[in-house]
């Protein structure tokens, strides 16, 4: 009765057309509604949750995974004006397809402020003899080499779609990228076209090959797909189901505890090691002539990017005249190689017995899990001294023309190559004298002209930002390619630099073990002492150029 009265009463029914008119539309209001609410095995439904609230940020849609495939999202704004009052409303439509039969609760789902309804969709089942069809007729699989493995260690994963004749498939890339989170991905080839027989079935099959190489321990995650396919049979009508290949997971040990800590981590299968020298088969050197040591690396299941630089060091009575190192990966047997080949001169400065000692190099053999060293025999070779007569006398020894011994008789009459003797070191001083001008002409006046400088601004912007995040990982990342990006030499190269320098091994030795054992130690160093090494590593190679090899080295 009061309801009534209520009603009738002016004000009372103003409230009320009131409440009709604006409540669907008042902000901070969420809903969600379904296309369907009951569907098929392997269909698909759209939910559409719409928000009226004009400040709320993206929903988070990751609750809904747990019982179904996100094939798409997409959105949508509207804007509305009922009676002069503006309605602004955003949809999120997604596209979803069950992951199993029988009754699937939707919850709530919290938008800014506010939350939506609750959902309820019915997945009935197909009969098993479809199921059954549908997955022998396409499906996916993949396949990994390995459950278990190292950082920087070769994971090859395969990727494949086999389908009957019943089956039609949508278009595939010949090129299909697998990004992994942490992992460096090389794809083996493009796609693969095959045909095999199953349990009596024929199928077509196409796959894609890839080799995986962890950056540091963990889980690591190969992403699953999905696609659909319109299947035909002569007792089911034609059906667009879905296939998925799931997600796997890899483990990725830490760096075994055995594995020496002032060694740098470097595993493989199987490491060659070989070396040659030119001019080969000498045993005696003379001072001030090169001998060229050469030093071939072949690591199995490594790649380019991971393999250790080859240094000699320091070598007494000796020059050593490094040159740049030639890196690759290489597929061979259906396993990636990494292959490094480097030379170095050597150049006796003292008489007596040179010795070069043996080279060695620590690795972690994957297959039986333990620490190998690989050599390199050492070698010696007889440096005579020119003061020792007998060495003397043999060096002086007169040719049949006599050229080496001239007379006063030859001084005396021979003007002719005195003459040419003075026209060339006139010629000499006369060339120095023009190059000398030309060089402080230009350092006079090419500052003037706005010349860059030699040796420009680095950028260390990566480097102060990976500190900053505590970031080992990309600590170590960002050093390499700031110095690389600048020196415009490729990422061994840089390493190969930086590793020189005493501070600079003990920075990239830190890093490893803090990146490749997952630690959660901070990095004892800060941007000075990094700023320290790389500009003087640009110092030594922008500026004035050492005498033999670096040029190569940089270039």
């Amino acid at each position: 009765m009061r309801a009534m009265r209520y009603l009738t009463h002016p004000i009372g029914l103003l409230a009320t057309v009131f409440v009709l008119l604006y409540a669907p539309y008042s902000h901070g209001q969420a809903s969600a509604t379904l296309s369907a609410d009951v569907v098929s095995e392997f269909e698909s439904v759209t939910l559409t949750v719409t928000d009226r609230n004009r400040d709320s940020s993206d929903p988070d849609f990751t609750e809904l995974e747990t019982d179904f495939e996100i094939s798409s999202v997409s959105t949508e704004s509207q804007l509305r004006i009922v009676n002069g009052r503006v309605d602004r409303a955003k949809s999120w439509k997604l596209e979803l397809m069950p992951k199993r039969a029988g009754t699937i609760d939707i919850p709530p789902i919290t938008v800014g402020n506010s939350r939506t309804n609750r959902l309820r969709l019915q997945v009935n089942p197909i009969s098993a003899r479809e199921r059954d069809y549908i997955s022998k007729t396409a499906f996916f699989e993949t396949i990994v080499s390995h459950q278990t493995q190292y950082p920087q260690a070769a994971i090859y994963v395969t990727r494949r779609m086999l389908y009957t004749a019943q089956a039609r498939i949508p278009s595939m890339p010949q090129d299909k990228q697998l990004d992994i989170v942490d992992a460096t991905v090389l794809p083996i080839g493009s796609r693969e076209t095959l045909r095999e027989v199953r349990n009596g079935v024929e199928y077509f099959v196409m796959q894609w090959r890839y080799v995986v190489f962890a950056e540091k321990s963990g889980t690591l995650r190969i992403p699953g797909e999905n696609a659909r396919v319109a299947i035909y049979s002569n007792q089911f009508r034609p059906q667009v189901r879905p296939i998925v290949a799931p997600e796997r997971t890899i483990t990725i040990l830490p760096i075994p505890a055995e594995y020496p800590s002032d060694e740098p981590w470097f595993p493989a299968s199987n490491v060659e090691l070989t070396q040659s020298f030119q001019p080969s088969g000498t045993s005696t050197l003379n001072l001030g002539d090169a001998i060229t040591r050469s030093i071939n690396l072949r690591a199995r299941d490594s790649y380019q990017s991971a393999l250790l630089p080859l240094e000699l060091g320091s070598i007494d009575d000796l020059r050593v005249y490094p040159e740049q190192a030639t890196v690759d990966s290489v597929l061979e047997g259906g396993r990636v190689w990494g292959t490094q080949s480097r030379s170095f001169n050597l150049i006796p400065v003292e008489p007596g017995r040179v010795s070069l000692p043996e080279f060695r190099l620590t690795w972690w053999d994957t297959e039986s899990r333990e620490v190998k060293v690989s050599r390199l025999p050492s070698a010696a070779f007889n440096v005579p001294d020119p003061r020792d007569s007998r060495f003397a006398t043999e060096q002086l020894q007169p040719s049949d023309s006599g050229l080496l011994q001239p007379t006063d008789t030859q001084y005396g009459t021979d003007r002719t190559n005195t003459w040419f003797y003075a026209l060339i070191a006139a010629a000499i001083a006369g060339w120095l004298l023009v190059a000398a001008l030309l060089y402080f002409n230009r350092e006079r006046y090419i500052p003037r002209l706005g010349k860059k400088p030699l040796v420009s601004r680095i950028d260390y912007g990566p480097i102060r930002h990976a500190l900053a995040h505590n970031d080992a990982g990309a600590l170590r990342h960002a050093i390499l390619h700031t110095l690389a990006q600048h020196l415009r030499v490729d990422l061994v190269a840089a390493r190969e630099l930086i590793l020189e320098s005493t501070t600079g091994h003990s920075i990239l030795s830190q890093l490893d073990q803090l990146a490749y054992n997952d630690s959660t130690s901070e990095f004892e160093c800060d941007l000075k002492t990094i700023q320290q090494v790389i500009d003087s590593i640009v110092k030594n190679h922008e500026g004035d150029e050492p005498e033999f090899g670096l040029k190569s080295v940089l270039n």
